[in-house]
């Protein structure tokens, strides 16, 4: 099975890692796994200084790939599906060094869970942002609740999980829950900046400074992450994600 992941690594400790499932890098479970596989082993890299994580080019996820959701009505495969990517999630967010989401195109649904788990999230004016999960009568599933409160707050994450509404870029930067907003031609002379600055010191100094900022937010989000799973499971099992499914391929509105 070729690999639905690329990864190349940079001048000054810096590696530059896509997916690579065009056009729009839907995340499915061959995805999930080489991703977390990929962090895992990023994090005793010695080389590695900086992540730069996404295309210039093209989407940098539009999120699930909804035709693996119905087999989540099996509780046993939802609970593989839950722990792989917890698995990957996690060991994202526990990467002992910057990363940077380059946030292009589209970045939708598990695609924005991944980009909130780095450290710096980067979007163009074009970007179409959210997490419509709710829509298909679930909710996002791999951290990004937790994610999302961490960055905007539980008042701003509840009205954009609850609607399930795709924003702007600018809207997103007004938020909180992007750093920088720059014009899609701009992209990688922006990305090439921040990394090459976050990748100046000692490879020693940044590992240090990751860990003490993000020691007390792993454990908590450890902790969530269990808790989540089990909700996860359930989730698949009710009526509510048979009717989002079903409506979404028969495109038409959900009857909740």
């Amino acid at each position: 099975m070729a690999e639905m992941t690329r990864i190349a690594k940079k001048e000054n400790g810096i590696f530059h890692l896509e997916i690579n499932h065009p056009p729009f890098n839907l995340l499915n479970q061959q995805i999930r796994k080489e991703l977390g596989d990929i962090f895992i082993e990023l994090q005793s890299n010695p080389d590695l200084k900086t992540l730069i994580f996404g295309s210039l080019e093209t989407s940098f996820s539009a999120g699930a790939d909804l035709k693996e959701f119905p087999l989540r009505f099996d509780p046993l495969v939802a609970r593989k599906h839950g722990e792989n990517a917890h698995r990957m999630i996690f060991s994202l967010a526990s990467l002992c060094r910057p990363a940077v989401a380059v946030m292009s195109g589209r970045c939708l649904g598990g695609g924005l869970e991944l980009a909130m788990a780095c450290g710096y999230r980067i979007a163009t004016d074009e970007t179409r942002i959210g997490l419509p999960e709710i829509k298909r009568g679930v909710w996002p599933g791999t951290g990004g609740i937790f994610l999302l409160e961490r960055l905007v707050g539980a008042s701003k994450a509840r009205r954009l999980l609850m609607s399930g509404k795709t924003i702007s870029a600018q809207e997103a930067l007004d938020l909180g829950l992007v750093d920088q907003v720059v014009r899609q031609h701009d992209l990688n002379e922006s990305v090439m900046a921040l990394t090459q600055e976050l990748a100046s010191g000692p490879i020693s100094s940044i590992n240090a400074i990751s860990v003490l900022l993000d020691k007390n937010f792993l454990s908590e989000f450890s902790e969530h992450l269990k808790y989540e799973l089990e909700l996860f499971v359930e989730a698949y099992q009710l009526p509510a994600a048979v009717e989002g499914n079903k409506a979404f391929f028969d495109k038409r509105t959900p009857n909740w």
